[in-house]
């Protein structure tokens, strides 16, 4: 395996206490997420974070130990370029002297994805777009691209004049949750390679917060179906 680049680890070193930290761990069926928070990393040795008490941690309760193999992914959340690192790792202890913490081995590798370094960001996400207006109509499609004011969504021709017109982005992250932003089509064209299918350009109408989160939580979910953890 390569080594981390040093600027990566760098950046990795430096993410503060308390960001917003991710957890997968696989099942023989559905893998278990879980939402934490970073107390601290020492570098080359571990990565320490906080034990949760909600409804999904007392569920994985059983698998809350030693060796277990699990992915972790951090958002960073106060940086502007929305960037998450991901590795996969395993809890090398369990702490409860001091806090309640979960001790992981130190990442051999790392994955990082920063929507800054990309001016569209090609992905692949089922979504659904809705319309405002009083039909409410509903378009089930494709975000192919994805940018810090837009991205791009690829469907069936919708059959609605679109100039003015406002709409829901719906993003389903899993069977419980939707993100969803107001967006409007800027531009449209045909698929190249599928002509009965339209790419919308969009745009994100909503203020920087709204869009950085959904951006985020785009990104994580991309991360996510990525980096599968093998059942």
């Amino acid at each position: 395996m390569d080594p981390i680049a040093p600027e990566l680890l760098n950046e990795f070193n430096a993410l503060p206490c308390q960001t917003e930290v991710h957890l997968q761990i696989p099942t023989p069926t559905n893998p278990l997420r879980l939402r934490s928070r970073l107390i601290g990393i020492e570098p080359g040795m571990c990565v320490i974070l906080s034990r949760g008490m909600d409804q999904q941690w007392e569920a994985a309760r059983d698998l809350i130990r030693e060796g277990q193999s699990i992915v972790v992914r951090i958002v960073n959340e106060g940086d502007p370029n929305a960037t998450i690192f991901a590795y996969r790792g395993s809890i090398s202890k369990l702490m409860s002297s001091v806090g309640r913490w979960v001790v992981l081995d130190y990442p051999r590798n790392i994955q990082k994805i920063s929507l800054r370094q990309h001016s569209r960001l090609p992905v692949s996400l089922p979504c659904r777009m809705q319309s405002e207006s009083d039909s409410n109509e509903s378009f089930k499609g494709l975000l192919k691209d994805l940018s810090l004011n837009g991205g791009g969504f690829i469907s069936a021709p919708i059959p609605l004049p679109l100039t003015k017109r406002s709409f829901n982005l719906h993003l389903p992250i899993d069977e419980y949750k939707t993100l969803s932003i107001k967006a409007s089509i800027c531009n449209q064209h045909l698929e190249q390679r599928s002509p009965e299918r339209v790419h919308y350009g969009l745009s994100f109408d909503a203020d920087e917060s709204v869009k950085q989160k959904f951006i985020q939580t785009a990104l994580l979910e991309i991360v996510q179906r990525e980096n599968k953890t093998p059942n």
